[in-house]
């Protein structure tokens, strides 16, 4: 299910989510960037390719320059950097992100 509103907090360099069950969950642009769902994304995090380590951070002044919805399936965030092939389905993100709140829970 779609978010009920996307909020860009480009101050804090951030989205807000807000979900119809009433959670919300703020996303920097480097954890959307870090985890990109398309296929060149999830080739260079994959291991043993450890030497394209640097490939795979996000550039200095990272931004979201545009949100594109993908029917009602998900969504695709476009970059400052130039990438812009990841499509987040929605399920994905709302994963991605609990998982986010919980990493940060756990000392």
């Amino acid at each position: 299910m779609a978010p009920e509103s996307i909020v860009d907090h480009r101050a804090r360099a951030a989205l807000e989510f807000c979900w119809a069950d009433g959670a919300q969950h703020v996303a920097s642009y480097q954890l959307l960037r870090s985890n990109c769902p398309c296929a060149d994304c999830k080739a260079l995090r994959a291991p043993p390719r450890a030497d394209d380590a640097e490939d795979l951070q996000p550039a200095a002044g990272l931004c979201v320059t545009d949100i594109l919805p993908v029917g009602a399936y998900g969504v695709q965030f476009v970059f400052n950097d130039g990438h812009d092939r990841g499509i987040f389905p929605w399920v994905f993100l709302r994963g991605l992100l609990e998982r986010a709140v919980l990493s940060r829970a756990v000392p």
